[in-house]
């Protein structure tokens, strides 16, 4: 009898077995595309990562810069999760934290750009002057990558640097533009580079060019100050509703409970932010005017 028995549970045993053999291979190759898809996008974001650190000058290891990243999702969601209660929408907020790091390398880069751009005038006057005084070009950047402060001095130290190696000037200088996109930049490297091929008065070349920046500046300051207020306009409004949502969270949260435990809130809340993107951008480019 136990034989008998033994015999009909052989198949239960052998479906049991397929189970756990089909649920291992899932996890495993699931484990599998998890890791070959992490590793691949960390080597892109550490890729781009590093092209940033790069151009600011940071000694940083980019895999740092990932482990921040996922930090700061772990601390962003922990934090979404205290205020809303909710694990979905803890996640799809905290999905910022991602991007934190690589927004503050952005705004440490445009920071950077502006500064060089502050400064180019600068540059320009004792370039001009040093070669009125009887010094070379390449003298002339020497100088100012020894005078000048950072970024200037690092960016024009870096072109002096690479011309004593044997890169050529028009060369090293096309560098130094994809490393500092600046319409005033290409305008100084088009400058330097048809007066070297056709001949020409550099001094005075710089002078009327540094008078031009400085004319686009001051045109420019004028603009910001005429559209700081509509860029405020649209700061105000785009902080509202989250501030309503936190108000009415405390104050009452029977009415925006079903806001982020439903479906419909959810999807109430990815069209607002829909809407609110289109409405920063829309602000920005009437406000955006070139010179």
């Amino acid at each position: 009898m136990p034989v008998i028995e033994d015999y009909f549970n052989m198949p239960i045993l052998i479906l049991m077995g397929c189970v756990v053999v089909s649920v291992t291979l899932f996890i495993y190759s699931g484990i599998s595309l998890f890791y070959s898809g992490w590793q691949s996008y960390e080597e892109k974001y550490s890729q781009s990562t590093e092209r940033s650190l790069d151009a600011i000058y940071l000694t940083v290891p980019p895999q740092h810069v990932v482990y921040l990243s996922i930090a700061c999702f772990a601390m962003f969601t922990a934090l979404f999760f205290w205020v809303f209660g909710s694990l979905l929408p803890a996640v799809i907020f905290g999905a910022t934290g991602l991007a934190a790091p690589k927004f503050l390398l952005w705004w440490l880069k445009k920071r950077r750009d502006k500064k060089f751009d502050d400064q180019l005038v600068d540059a320009l006057t004792n370039i001009g002057n040093s070669m009125e005084a009887g010094f070379s070009l390449q003298q002339a950047l020497e100088l100012v990558a020894q005078e000048m402060e950072n970024p200037v001095g690092q960016e024009f130290g870096l072109v002096v640097r690479q011309i004593h190696v044997g890169m050529e000037l028009g060369e090293a200088l096309n560098e130094l533009y994809k490393r500092m996109p600046s319409r005033d930049l290409d305008l100084i490297n088009t400058s330097i580079m048809v007066s070297t091929e056709v001949g020409g008065d550099l001094t005075e070349i710089f002078d009327n060019i540094s008078k031009t920046i400085q004319e686009r500046h001051r045109i420019e300051g004028r603009i910001k100050a005429l559209s700081a207020q509509g860029k405020m306009q649209g700061f105000v409004l785009v902080c509202i509703p989250p501030g309503m949502g936190l108000a009415l969270h405390y104050i009452a949260p029977a009415l925006i409970e079903p806001l982020y435990t439903t479906v419909i809130g959810w999807f109430l809340m990815g069209i607002i932010a829909v809407l609110m993107a289109a409405g920063i951008y829309t602000i920005y480019r009437i406000v955006d005017i070139e010179v």
